[in-house]
């Protein structure tokens, strides 16, 4: 049961994943030379993670958009991404 819930955990991320590239290609096409995009997961403190699209201007956030593609991991689920990584800053 385990494994299973683990497979179903990895799929979603994939899924995520997949959406993410998918979402950014189609994005970044509209955007002007000064803008750049991307996409990251954003989770809560009860491990519902939500993929947003981020669109920055320099190093200002000008917009945060939801892809629509969404997780919610169990209880013991521990994000692997370190602090740094989880927060939204634009390069």
């Amino acid at each position: 049961m385990k494994n299973h819930l683990m497979h179903i955990g990895f799929g979603m991320i994939l899924i995520l994943v997949v959406l993410g590239i998918f979402c950014t290609k189609n994005i970044i096409s509209g955007l002007s030379e000064t803008e750049s995009s991307l996409t990251k997961a954003i989770c809560d403190e009860n491990n519902y993670c939500e993929d947003y699209q981020i669109v920055c201007k320099g190093k200002e956030m000008v917009g945060l958009n939801p892809t629509g593609a969404a997780v919610q991991f169990s209880e013991d689920w521990k994000d692997p991404r370190t602090q740094e990584d989880r927060k939204i800053i634009c390069n």
